[in-house]
């Protein structure tokens, strides 16, 4: 059986990679990024995300994979279950331990019970837009308050 290849952050971004400050500093409003500087920083990010947040070995994994496809580590992957816009801003692995605690917690249930629960969690609510039996007049008319 091979030996698997140990994870380096290095590899993420080309070898021979160097930063153009003095082009940057030039017109840092029009300076073009190139996709070696998105490795890079990302890279970087992801060495200083895996130092401050504790994660287990298959998120650090999952999280690895993230950044190889180019993304940063604290960038929203978005929700297999909730709309996450107008939301504080989550980054990847908040949206994955967010993503299995609603999976642990739709465990066993029904196809309806699982969009009922969904729904409670996003704020919707099924309640009928009809006026109660309460709110209606004895002809049928609906109640207005005048003041």
């Amino acid at each position: 059986m091979a030996k698997r290849k140990r994870f380096n952050i290095e590899n993420l971004y080309p070898k021979d990679y160097f930063f153009d400050y003095a082009e940057f500093m030039k017109d840092p409003e029009n300076y073009q990024f190139t996709e070696a500087d998105y490795a890079y920083h990302n890279a970087m990010e992801l060495k200083r995300y895996e130092e401050e947040v504790p994660m287990t070995y298959y998120e650090k994994t999952l999280l690895r994979k993230w950044v190889m496809d180019g993304h940063n580590p604290r960038e929203n992957p978005g929700s297999k279950y909730l709309c996450m816009t107008g939301s504080e801003p989550m980054d990847f692995l908040d949206v994955y331990r967010l993503d299995k605690e609603i999976e642990q917690e739709m465990k066993g249930m029904t196809k309806a019970q699982k969009e009922v629960y969904l729904k409670g969690l996003m704020g919707w609510t099924d309640e009928d837009e009809s006026p109660s039996p309460i709110d209606l007049l004895p002809d049928g008319s609906e109640e207005f308050d005048i003041f």
